[in-house]
């Protein structure tokens, strides 16, 4: 039981000093994907799309759901570089 304590801590720390460099890529993250949108001639419909997943992601990142964020603005830079 006690081996299963420390364990349970071990995890618990290493999650909680991963979770900074989340916070702090998300910004940068979310700039790229604000300056490639403009810089990226695309239909309504995909722009309309790929905005809407960058304001998610930033939303998220204010929220403090940076593991979300990171998906939402990485699907928004998947997109955006496919194009």
């Amino acid at each position: 039981m006690e081996q299963l304590s420390l364990i349970s801590a071990v995890l618990l720390i290493s999650v909680m000093s991963v979770l900074p460099v989340w916070a702090r890529t998300c910004p940068k993250l979310i700039k790229e994907g604000k300056d490639l949108l403009a810089k990226t001639k695309l239909s309504k419909t995909d722009t309309d799309k790929i905005k809407a997943l960058i304001d998610e992601s930033e939303r998220l990142h204010d929220g403090g759901d940076h593991g979300q964020s990171l998906a939402k603005i990485k699907e928004a830079l998947s997109l955006l570089k496919k194009k």
